[in-house]
């Protein structure tokens, strides 16, 4: 507002203008020179909204309500534009006083309503532009004698800044009034009372109706002692024979109980009170006998030297088939599998992988040398 805007001329802002209109019925795009006389914001609504294949008049489009934009067209279409004889601009005539009106800080408009002319222009004043700081047109409207009595319009640039000033005030005033009066009619509702808060509890439904228990101490369910003698149907947690085990171990370990008590006592133990070994132990009991059969031939001259042999032979049927010996076989066949599956997601055939294999094995001839 601190900026010194000079009042808008008519006599050398509205010739151009007037000497324009009557081309919107000769051309659907405004000529070129008329767009530096045009706001911006009117600028762009022009190139938008004309196009070569259109038929359109683009005078409609000077005015922003498409029913005046409308009215506007047919003042253009019957007025007479015809230049003075001697300076050959068409004259303006004579205008009702200029109004001006300040949205904002940026933004000062200027009413001049023609006389002689059955239009009304509105005037922008534009700043910041390569032209320069100048007045150009914003919107050209038919004969509005609704628009020249609001009051909201000044006579004066300097009336114009008062008057927004004092809008801006009585804005906020009654911006404020409204924010009150809100917050007084939340303050005028009653608070609610926490017994009612607390009563709605008693409106609302009540749980899920449980069984209830009989009162009668004669008819209530079994028994103490029946309910811990039901214990002596349950397998114990511990349990020798444990099927399970049958799938998982099958020919992990030679301590089988009494396996070596029936190596040594040559397989003569009593049917009746041994009970029969696990699956796991059928292979065992055949090298058992196989054993005995041996132990059963002519024992030697040196009796001490036949025991011996016999230890021996144990020992290392044990170490053979230790379970130390199983786990690392088991691991070697997992490892294998995995490294296989490995190889197979990659795209390595059986054959690639199998040469692979065989050098690694070829190269363990290392390792068997250095020990």
């Amino acid at each position: 507002m601190v900026e010194l805007v000079p009042p808008p001329d008519p006599h050398s802002l509205l010739p151009p203008l007037l000497a324009f209109l009557p081309t919107s019925f000769a051309s659907p795009r405004p000529p070129p020179a008329l767009l530096p006389l045009l706001s911006p914001i009117l600028r762009q609504r022009l190139d938008l909204h004309t196009a070569a294949s259109s038929t359109d008049s683009w005078a409609s489009l000077l005015c922003w309500d498409a029913r005046e934009g409308q009215v506007l067209k047919d003042k253009i279409e019957e007025a007479v534009f015809e230049p003075h004889p001697v300076s050959g601009e068409i004259e303006v005539g004579d205008h009702e006083q200029i109004k001006y009106k300040r949205f904002d800080e940026e933004t000062l408009r200027a009413q001049i309503p023609l006389i002689d002319w059955p239009f009304t222009a509105l005037y922008l004043w534009c700043t910041g532009s390569e032209e320069g700081s100048a007045w150009r047109l914003a919107e050209l409207l038919p004969p509005d004698a609704d628009l020249q009595s609001d009051p909201s319009w000044s006579t004066s640039i300097a009336d114009a800044n008062e008057s927004a000033k004092e809008r801006l005030v009585t804005e906020a005033l009654q911006e404020a009034d409204r924010a009150n009066a809100r917050w007084r009619g939340n303050l005028s509702v009653p608070q609610a009372d926490e017994d009612d808060y607390w009563a709605m509890y008693d409106k609302s439904e009540g749980r899920t109706p449980a069984r209830k228990a009989s009162v009668d101490p004669h008819a209530s369910g079994p028994s103490e002692d029946e309910y811990y003698a039901r214990y002596g149907s349950v397998q114990p947690t511990m349990d020798a024979h444990d099927p399970d085990e049958e799938m998982e171990m099958a020919g992990s370990s030679t301590l089988n109980g009494h396996s070596l008590e029936h190596l040594l006592s040559g397989g003569q133990s009593n049917p009746s009170t041994d009970r029969d070994p696990p699956p796991y132990q059928k292979s065992f009991e055949k090298q058992a006998e196989e054993e005995n059969v041996e132990v059963n031939h002519p024992a030697p001259s040196s009796p001490s030297s036949a025991g011996s042999d016999t230890v021996a032979r144990l020992e290392e049927h044990a170490e053979r088939y230790g379970a130390s010996e199983v786990g690392i076989r088991q691991h070697i066949s997992t490892s294998l599998k995995s490294m296989y599956r490995l190889a197979k997601s990659a795209g390595m055939d059986r054959d690639e992988f199998e040469r692979i294999v065989q050098r690694e094995l070829e190269t363990l001839s290392i390792f068997d040398r250095h020990d």
